[in-house]
């Protein structure tokens, strides 16, 4: 009996010791790429990001910067870092509202909808938003010096404020002027529309250090360098073709053995094999050029990306390598159990979405899972936790609760307390009663996480669209919005009320206006492709496209802008949706003049 009882008790403390673990790293990923996140800030906005981290106990932050790759990326370079080498500086630059990418139809302010880019102010002679650094550069040179000039001072605010930084970058790819430099033939090798280049040539190895030794020289005292496997760079790779390099291929045959396991086919082991190869070199050069600067590793959570090789890679990595992964399902899942394994003999970090950038046009309440996905990671043992993001207000729960739980895994607060104490000191006592068990019941339910609207692609009629039971949630929350409106006194609170009901409307129309732009939309798509259309279908269609309630759409998103955030959410509202509305609107004018 004695023997039993202290078994039980050795077993509560371990589970205790566990769970009160402090997290080394409590940091925060914001995401560049589009324009409702970090592209388009300025150091203002960098300035109240950071205290707000420091204000929520986080001391880390990290930036991922894409330098060029597979698909649709293969020409997207961010100047957050300069790889220059052999004299050649690829063309870089922060999107802004007159690029093409990510989706987005170029549009000058002024040609905003309904007047809704007299909310943006342009510095100079500016006509497009954007950060500072991206509209006010006149030339390539340009672009990299203000675009790091900007980092640089980031760099040093989030050291005044004891947050460490990082800078990443994604190996093995590069910026596509470098593709025709090559002196050997298997410099690279394609694949899925990718370039993908050889560890063991040497102008790939120049490549790679020539990034490193930017970061090192523009960052001084940077504390950390990210190494990024690429989210699309090996998929239909041949390793027979890559192999036919004999220093590849010996390489392959004395490490692949770290990668047979389950579910790993010959791609796969061959991309794992390549990783290991690339993150010794940068670890080696690292190492010898800057030894205080310590490595982290971090790439995308499915299975056919980065998680079924990290067990190889834990086996051939040294030990002061970190690991992190982005947590499955743009967050939809925790980190995968095996963390556990691997965080007992190497420092390794979960990377939880605080939103997935398939819904960027909307709310994404996830309090219960930031709580079950921190406390999770401490179970585990992980030493650390970084969220990545993109927008501020829209997740401020998520980032609040995150943040509390990261600080404090053992907290014993629930979902239900932490949307009473959000919701009355953001809406008022009498929200706290009445909206409180809406965002609970939205937020257990995942009611409004899967609300298409995905800012990687371009707009379709299908973003935005609500089933029956969501039509009717979204609208007993804005009845009852209105209701706590009536009820409330207070400016402040009153003002978020406002901001509330009208993303609440602006989720209502989008659906709408996606119904009633969507017979338009087919007829295009029919006319493009050799369907023909009668005229009476074009008729149709032309006075469906005139009963979108675009003015009603944009007049509501105008009242709600209250973050830098919000201004680049406009601006994609209007690139997309009003921009393919009024190429719609044309292209229906030109079917019937024809007929």
């Amino acid at each position: 009996m004695k023997t039993t009882l202290l078994f039980l008790l050795v077993l509560l403390v371990s589970s205790a010791h566990m769970h009160s673990q402090t997290f080394e790293i409590r940091g925060v990923l914001p995401w560049h790429n589009f324009l409702s996140g970090p592209t388009a800030w300025n150091e203002d906005d960098y300035r109240e990001y950071l205290d707000d981290c420091a204000a929520n106990n986080i001391n880390f932050i990290a930036f991922h910067n894409y330098t060029g790759g597979g698909e649709r990326y293969f020409n997207y370079v961010e100047p957050m870092v300069k790889i220059s080498y052999k004299n050649v500086l690829p063309e870089a630059g922060f999107d802004h509202s007159g690029t093409a990418r990510w989706g987005y139809l170029p549009m000058k302010v002024g040609d905003f909808a309904f007047g809704t880019g007299k909310l943006i102010s342009l510095p100079g002679d500016s006509e497009y938003f954007g950060a500072g650094c991206a509209i006010l550069a006149r030339t390539n040179e340009e672009r990299y010096e203000l675009a790091q000039d900007l980092m640089k001072k980031v760099l040093a605010m989030a050291h005044e404020r004891q947050i460490q930084m990082a800078m990443g970058f994604e190996f093995g790819v590069a910026p596509p002027e470098y593709a025709s430099i090559r002196t050997r033939s298997d410099m690279y090798w394609l694949g899925h529309g990718s370039i993908v280049y050889n560890p063991f040539d040497p102008d790939a190895a120049g490549i790679l250090y020539a990034t490193i030794d930017n970061i090192l020289e523009t960052y001084e005292g940077i504390d950390w360098i990210y190494l990024w496997l690429n989210e699309h760079c090996m998929f239909g790779i041949d390793p027979q073709i890559a192999l036919r390099n004999k220093q590849m291929n010996d390489y392959y045959h004395l490490n692949s053995k770290y990668y047979e396991s389950e579910g790993v086919d010959e791609n796969l082991k061959f991309l794992g094999v390549w990783a290991q190869a690339y993150i010794l070199k940068a670890y080696s050069y690292i190492k010898e050029k800057a030894p205080s600067t310590r490595i982290v590793i971090g790439g995308w959570g499915a299975e056919y990306q980065m998680a079924l090789l990290l067990k190889g890679l834990d086996k051939s990595l040294p030990d002061d390598i970190v690991f992190s992964m982005l947590n499955p399902a743009q967050g939809g899942r925790p980190h995968p159990d095996y963390f556990k394994k691997i965080a007992e003999t190497r420092q390794i970090w979960a990377i939880p979405w605080l939103e997935g950038d398939a819904s960027l046009w909307h709310l994404q309440p996830r309090v219960a899972d930031m709580k079950a996905h921190v406390q999770k990671a401490a179970a585990d043992g992980l030493n650390g936790v970084v969220a990545i993001h993109w927008r501020t207000r829209e997740i401020r729960p998520n980032f609040e609760t995150y943040a509390r739980f990261a600080a404090s895994p053992d907290s014993d607060l629930i979902t239900e307390t932490i949307y009473n104490e959000f919701c009355r000191r953001e809406y008022g006592e009498y929200a706290a009663r009445h909206l409180a068990p809406l965002f609970i019941s939205a937020d257990t339910s995942g009611m409004q996480n899967n609300i298409a609207s995905p800012v990687y692609f371009a707009y379709t009629p299908s973003w935005g669209r609500l089933n029956q039971q969501q039509t009717e949630n979204f609208m007993t929350f804005l009845k009852v919005t209105d209701d706590c409106l009536l009820n409330e006194k207070e400016p402040l609170k009153i003002k978020n009320l406002e901001w509330l009901k009208s993303v609440l409307e602006f989720t209502l129309l989008l659906d709408d206006a996606g119904r009633k732009m969507e017979p338009a939309w087919q007829i295009r798509e029919g006319a493009l492709t050799g369907t023909g259309v009668s005229p009476a279908e074009v008729n149709k269609a032309k006075e469906k496209l005139q009963e979108v309630p675009l003015d009603r759409l944009f007049g509501t998103f105008f009242n709600r802008i209250r973050s830098r955030g919000e201004l680049g959410m406009l601006s994609s509202v209007n690139q997309r949706l009003w921009g393919e509305y009024m190429q719609l609107d044309d292209f229906l004018d030109k079917q019937l003049i024809a007929e």
